[in-house]
């Protein structure tokens, strides 16, 4: 088994701070690989996290990160009742950041982030990467935790325009 967690979403988005708990063996792996990408994390941002953790504030924030997040999951899927055209379907996640959402088969998302991005000024991230073979070419991930309300409506109005000319 393999556990991996972050700090990122509950205590500060840009320290870009996780941990594993796995096996010796898939440690040492993960080690190489994040020696390939960036060496070590920043001592600072860990010492900045390990104060955090010991003053309690992750935990006095989360009641207030949970009620945010809520909101705006709630927002992205009130805007996809609203704008989504027949054919587009997606999760009511319970918990975490994102809603993953299923075009018609005929659309590519990989094409239509091209689209969305040039001409909507809106993205997303497409679904074949959450796939092993990449097969599955119709789905998206739709983040809900950055953007402001106003941001959530307007970005799944000019979503559902791009899906709607594809």
């Amino acid at each position: 088994m393999i556990y991996l967690s972050t700090a990122s979403k509950i205590f500060a988005p840009g320290f870009r701070l996780g941990w594993v708990i796995a096996s010796e063996e898939v440690v040492t792996w993960f080690n190489l690989a994040k020696q390939a990408l960036n060496l070590n994390t920043s001592n600072f941002v860990q010492y900045i996290f390990l104060e955090g953790l010991r003053r309690n504030v992750v935990l006095k924030n989360l009641p207030h990160v949970r009620e945010l997040y809520k909101r705006k999951r709630d927002a992205m899927l009130a805007a996809l009742e609203t704008y989504m055209p027949p054919g587009v379907s997606w999760t009511r996640p319970s918990g975490g950041m994102f809603i993953w959402a299923t075009v018609p088969p005929h659309i590519d998302t990989r094409e239509l982030l091209k689209v969305a991005v040039s001409q909507y000024k809106v993205a997303f991230i497409p679904g074949h990467g959450f796939f092993v073979d990449q097969t599955v070419r119709n789905a998206m991930r739709l983040n809900f935790t950055y953007p402001t309300f106003e941001q959530i409506n307007e970005g799944i109005r000019r979503l559902a325009m791009a899906i709607k000319g594809a």
